[in-house]
Protein backbone atom coordinates (compact mmCIF):
# COMPACT_ATOMS: atom_id res chain seq x y z
CA UNK A 1 0.00 0.00 0.00
CA UNK A 2 1.41 3.62 -1.11
CA UNK A 3 1.71 5.84 1.38
CA UNK A 4 -1.07 8.38 1.60
CA UNK A 5 0.09 12.42 0.68
CA UNK A 6 0.88 14.14 3.89
CA UNK A 7 -1.13 17.16 5.05
CA UNK A 8 -0.30 19.74 6.99
CA UNK A 9 0.14 19.15 10.98
CA UNK A 10 -0.85 21.54 13.90
CA UNK A 11 1.91 21.97 16.84
CA UNK A 12 1.25 23.16 20.11
CA UNK A 13 2.26 22.51 24.14
CA UNK A 14 1.22 19.32 26.21
CA UNK A 15 1.93 18.09 29.75
CA UNK A 16 2.86 14.44 29.33
CA UNK A 17 2.16 13.32 32.55
CA UNK A 18 -1.31 15.17 32.33
CA UNK A 19 -1.73 13.88 29.16
CA UNK A 20 -0.73 9.83 30.41
CA UNK A 21 -0.72 9.80 33.82
CA UNK A 22 0.45 6.14 34.15
CA UNK A 23 4.10 7.24 33.42
CA UNK A 24 3.87 9.55 36.90
CA UNK A 25 2.23 6.75 38.89
CA UNK A 26 5.54 6.26 40.94
CA UNK A 27 6.19 9.87 41.81
CA UNK A 28 5.09 11.27 45.27
CA UNK A 29 2.66 14.12 45.21
CA UNK A 30 5.65 16.72 45.69
CA UNK A 31 7.47 15.01 42.77
CA UNK A 32 4.50 14.88 40.62
CA UNK A 33 3.72 18.47 40.70
CA UNK A 34 7.92 19.40 39.57
CA UNK A 35 7.60 16.65 36.75
CA UNK A 36 4.48 18.25 36.19
CA UNK A 37 6.25 21.65 35.17
CA UNK A 38 9.08 19.93 33.63
CA UNK A 39 7.27 17.27 31.34
CA UNK A 40 6.32 19.14 28.32
CA UNK A 41 6.67 18.23 24.98
CA UNK A 42 5.67 19.42 21.37
CA UNK A 43 2.35 17.53 20.39
CA UNK A 44 1.84 16.93 16.54
CA UNK A 45 -2.05 16.38 15.63
CA UNK A 46 -2.45 14.19 12.88
CA UNK A 47 -5.25 13.30 10.11
CA UNK A 48 -6.40 10.23 9.31
CA UNK A 49 -4.09 8.63 6.72
CA UNK A 50 -1.55 11.25 7.38
CA UNK A 51 1.96 9.96 6.87
CA UNK A 52 4.70 12.14 8.78
CA UNK A 53 8.55 11.43 8.73
CA UNK A 54 9.29 10.03 12.11
CA UNK A 55 13.00 10.81 12.23
CA UNK A 56 12.35 14.68 10.72
CA UNK A 57 9.67 15.28 13.79
CA UNK A 58 11.94 13.82 16.20
CA UNK A 59 14.86 16.26 14.78
CA UNK A 60 17.74 14.59 15.62
CA UNK A 61 19.17 11.68 18.25
CA UNK A 62 19.03 11.01 21.85
CA UNK A 63 14.80 11.39 22.07
CA UNK A 64 12.57 8.63 23.48
CA UNK A 65 10.57 8.81 20.43
CA UNK A 66 7.10 9.78 20.30
CA UNK A 67 4.22 8.87 22.65
CA UNK A 68 0.97 7.89 21.21
CA UNK A 69 -1.73 9.81 23.40
CA UNK A 70 -4.56 8.61 21.45
CA UNK A 71 -5.45 7.40 18.00
CA UNK A 72 -3.83 4.59 16.08
CA UNK A 73 -0.25 4.46 14.43
CA UNK A 74 0.88 2.26 11.39
CA UNK A 75 4.03 1.50 10.98
CA UNK A 76 4.69 -0.02 7.15
CA UNK A 77 7.75 -1.74 5.81
CA UNK A 78 7.93 -2.70 2.83
CA UNK A 79 10.30 -5.18 0.90
CA UNK A 80 10.04 -5.72 -3.08
CA UNK A 81 6.10 -5.94 -3.50
CA UNK A 82 5.39 -7.15 -0.49
CA UNK A 83 4.16 -4.72 2.57
CA UNK A 84 3.90 -5.83 6.34
CA UNK A 85 2.22 -3.52 8.85
CA UNK A 86 2.07 -3.08 12.76
CA UNK A 87 -0.35 -0.85 14.88
CA UNK A 88 0.47 1.22 17.53
CA UNK A 89 -2.50 2.73 19.99
CA UNK A 90 -2.51 5.00 23.21
CA UNK A 91 0.67 4.65 25.75
CA UNK A 92 2.68 3.04 23.12
CA UNK A 93 6.29 4.72 22.54
CA UNK A 94 7.17 4.96 18.96
CA UNK A 95 10.85 5.44 17.97
CA UNK A 96 12.69 5.88 14.48
CA UNK A 97 14.16 2.80 12.90
CA UNK A 98 17.73 2.41 12.39
CA UNK A 99 18.72 2.42 8.87
CA UNK A 100 19.07 -1.15 7.14
CA UNK A 101 23.21 -1.00 7.37
CA UNK A 102 22.65 -0.10 11.26
CA UNK A 103 20.71 -2.85 11.60
CA UNK A 104 22.79 -5.17 9.22
CA UNK A 105 19.97 -5.65 6.71
CA UNK A 106 20.85 -6.89 3.42
CA UNK A 107 18.02 -6.78 1.66
CA UNK A 108 16.23 -3.27 0.43
CA UNK A 109 13.35 -2.03 2.27
CA UNK A 110 10.80 1.29 2.52
CA UNK A 111 9.60 2.11 6.00
CA UNK A 112 6.82 4.78 6.43
CA UNK A 113 4.46 5.83 9.05
CA UNK A 114 0.62 6.74 8.66
CA UNK A 115 -2.20 7.68 11.19
CA UNK A 116 -4.72 5.34 10.71
CA UNK A 117 -7.33 7.96 12.51
CA UNK A 118 -7.38 11.21 14.36
CA UNK A 119 -3.90 11.02 16.04
CA UNK A 120 -2.08 13.05 19.19
CA UNK A 121 1.55 12.30 19.71
CA UNK A 122 4.15 13.67 22.29
CA UNK A 123 7.23 14.49 21.30
CA UNK A 124 9.84 13.07 23.76
CA UNK A 125 13.06 14.72 22.31
CA UNK A 126 16.32 15.04 23.90
CA UNK A 127 15.79 17.98 25.82
CA UNK A 128 12.46 16.17 27.15
CA UNK A 129 14.50 13.53 28.31
CA UNK A 130 17.09 15.82 29.16
CA UNK A 131 14.89 17.14 31.75
CA UNK A 132 12.86 13.86 32.46
CA UNK A 133 16.74 12.17 33.43
CA UNK A 134 15.72 13.65 37.40
CA UNK A 135 12.82 11.10 37.20
CA UNK A 136 13.89 7.83 36.79
CA UNK A 137 10.45 6.14 37.57
CA UNK A 138 9.03 8.45 34.80
CA UNK A 139 11.82 7.01 32.19
CA UNK A 140 11.09 3.06 33.70
CA UNK A 141 7.87 3.85 33.02
CA UNK A 142 8.49 4.80 29.18
CA UNK A 143 10.99 2.48 28.14
CA UNK A 144 8.86 -0.41 29.68
CA UNK A 145 6.73 0.42 26.98
CA UNK A 146 9.03 -0.88 24.85
CA UNK A 147 9.06 -4.07 26.27
CA UNK A 148 5.06 -4.77 25.95
CA UNK A 149 5.55 -3.57 22.27
CA UNK A 150 7.73 -6.65 21.65
CA UNK A 151 5.46 -9.16 24.15
CA UNK A 152 2.78 -7.86 21.59
CA UNK A 153 4.62 -8.15 18.36
CA UNK A 154 5.78 -11.82 19.91
CA UNK A 155 2.18 -12.59 20.29
CA UNK A 156 0.97 -11.28 16.65
CA UNK A 157 3.80 -13.84 15.00
CA UNK A 158 2.26 -16.62 16.67
CA UNK A 159 -1.20 -15.82 15.80
CA UNK A 160 -0.07 -15.75 12.00
CA UNK A 161 1.58 -19.25 12.46
CA UNK A 162 -2.32 -20.27 11.92
CA UNK A 163 -2.97 -22.70 9.17
CA UNK A 164 -6.48 -21.41 8.76
CA UNK A 165 -6.73 -17.81 7.64
CA UNK A 166 -10.26 -17.30 9.10
CA UNK A 167 -8.92 -18.23 12.48
CA UNK A 168 -5.85 -16.04 11.93
CA UNK A 169 -8.01 -13.26 11.56
CA UNK A 170 -10.44 -14.02 14.43
CA UNK A 171 -7.44 -13.96 16.26
CA UNK A 172 -5.89 -10.74 15.60
CA UNK A 173 -9.02 -8.73 15.40
CA UNK A 174 -9.49 -9.95 19.58
CA UNK A 175 -5.86 -9.21 19.59
CA UNK A 176 -6.89 -5.62 18.92
CA UNK A 177 -9.39 -5.50 20.48
CA UNK A 178 -7.78 -5.93 23.43
CA UNK A 179 -5.95 -2.89 22.98
CA UNK A 180 -8.69 -0.68 20.78
CA UNK A 181 -12.11 -2.56 22.07
CA UNK A 182 -14.78 -0.57 23.53
CA UNK A 183 -17.55 -2.87 25.39
CA UNK A 184 -20.83 -2.65 23.47
CA UNK A 185 -24.17 -4.49 24.60
CA UNK A 186 -24.22 -6.47 21.49
CA UNK A 187 -20.19 -7.21 21.51
CA UNK A 188 -16.63 -5.69 21.92
CA UNK A 189 -16.58 -2.53 19.48
CA UNK A 190 -13.38 -2.91 17.81
CA UNK A 191 -13.04 1.30 16.46
CA UNK A 192 -10.65 1.23 14.13
CA UNK A 193 -11.72 1.32 10.28
CA UNK A 194 -9.73 -1.63 9.13
CA UNK A 195 -10.20 -2.18 5.48
CA UNK A 196 -10.09 -5.62 3.54
CA UNK A 197 -6.51 -4.63 2.53
CA UNK A 198 -4.72 -3.39 5.71
CA UNK A 199 -5.76 -6.80 7.71
CA UNK A 200 -4.59 -8.61 4.62
CA UNK A 201 -1.45 -7.27 5.29
CA UNK A 202 -1.82 -7.25 9.49
CA UNK A 203 -1.53 -11.17 8.80
CA UNK A 204 0.16 -11.99 5.71
CA UNK A 205 -2.19 -12.70 3.56
CA UNK A 206 -3.78 -11.93 0.03
CA UNK A 207 -6.41 -9.58 -0.08
CA UNK A 208 -9.00 -11.82 -1.79
CA UNK A 209 -8.27 -14.10 0.61
CA UNK A 210 -9.17 -11.85 3.25
CA UNK A 211 -12.13 -10.87 2.18
CA UNK A 212 -13.54 -14.70 1.96
CA UNK A 213 -12.60 -15.53 5.51
CA UNK A 214 -14.10 -12.38 6.51
CA UNK A 215 -17.10 -13.20 4.91
CA UNK A 216 -16.89 -16.60 6.81
CA UNK A 217 -16.62 -14.89 10.23
CA UNK A 218 -19.18 -12.17 9.46
CA UNK A 219 -22.04 -15.74 8.43
CA UNK A 220 -20.89 -17.42 11.60
CA UNK A 221 -22.06 -13.92 13.38
CA UNK A 222 -18.57 -13.75 14.67
CA UNK A 223 -17.83 -10.67 13.72
CA UNK A 224 -20.05 -7.74 11.96
CA UNK A 225 -18.83 -4.75 9.66
CA UNK A 226 -20.02 -1.70 11.20
CA UNK A 227 -21.94 1.38 8.71
CA UNK A 228 -18.46 3.67 9.21
CA UNK A 229 -16.04 0.94 8.66
CA UNK A 230 -15.13 -0.39 12.33
CA UNK A 231 -16.02 -3.61 13.53
CA UNK A 232 -18.06 -5.63 16.24
CA UNK A 233 -17.02 -8.90 17.72
CA UNK A 234 -19.30 -11.34 18.65
CA UNK A 235 -19.71 -13.11 22.03
CA UNK A 236 -18.01 -15.85 20.86
CA UNK A 237 -14.19 -15.65 21.44
CA UNK A 238 -11.76 -17.64 20.21
CA UNK A 239 -9.83 -19.84 22.35
CA UNK A 240 -7.86 -18.05 25.21
CA UNK A 241 -9.22 -14.48 24.38
CA UNK A 242 -9.80 -12.59 27.23
CA UNK A 243 -13.24 -10.77 27.57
Amino acid sequence: MADPPPRKRLTTIVTVVDEDSDVAQDLSAPRLEQARRESVARLVVLGPGESFPLEDVLAGRGGLGLLVLDGAVVRSLAMGDRNGLELFGPGDLVRPSESAGEAGIMMPTRIGWWALCPTHLAVLDARFTSRMCSYPEVIDQLTGRLERRSSNHALRLTIMQQPRLPTRLHLLLWHLADRFGRMHPEGVVLPLALSHEVLAQLVGAQRPSVSRALKELERGELIARLPDGTWRLGDQPPPGART
